[in-house]
């Protein structure tokens, strides 16, 4: 397999079947990072085909200060934190909306449809109060509880120490806790 440096020169010198290689080789983890951070296929579809647009748009820029991959995940994953961002600023969904989560959840029989509809609820209010989360507390806390990444992992991503996504993560969670208090069974 060819390394990842050798096929970004190869599409900055405008060979775009280096390109395809690239997406061959990473399609199928963005793909999945981006499920695991929207639980649609759809929309981990369309999240996919922005990163890789994305992507080509700015290799000709891109000076590895990581891998290739690093990266490449940090794309998808800001473009997912986007994505969030964005559903949890429109969240007047219509029941005549056949894209509605709510109605196209295909239930587990062993939930009830009142308990799926309380953990769409409840995922929705978390992703409303991590708005109010500093930039990069909500990004770490994104990343880690959303995205499933360690702190190892998140560390890289956002470039900095482990013990620093500690601190954000747990400046996080207590201002979550304080904002979802009413959550919080006594």
């Amino acid at each position: 397999m060819i390394d990842d440096e050798i096929l970004v020169n190869r599409i900055k010198d405008g060979d775009l079947s280096a390109f395809e290689e690239l997406m061959k080789k990473y399609r199928r983890q963005v793909h999945l990072l981006a499920y695991k951070m929207t639980n649609s296929h759809e929309d981990a579809e369309d999240i996919s085909q922005e990163v890789f647009s994305r992507v080509l748009k700015a290799i000709p820029n891109w000076k590895p200060k990581a891998s290739f991959y690093t990266w490449l995940r940090t794309v998808t994953l800001n473009l997912c934190i986007d994505y969030h961002r964005t559903k949890v600023r429109h969240q007047t969904q219509s029941l005549d909306d056949k894209d509605n989560s709510i109605i196209n959840i295909t239930a587990d029989p062993s939930y009830s449809p009142l308990e799926i509809v309380e953990a769409n609820e409840l995922r929705q209010r978390v992703l409303k109060a991590a708005e109010e989360l500093s930039p990069q507390q909500k990004k770490a806390f994104m990343l880690c509880h959303y995205g499933g990444l360690s702190r190892e992992e998140a560390a890289q991503i956002m470039n900095c120490a482990v013990g620093t996504i500690k601190a954000h993560l747990s400046r996080a969670t207590a201002k979550m806790r304080d904002l979802l208090k009413d959550l919080v069974e006594k």
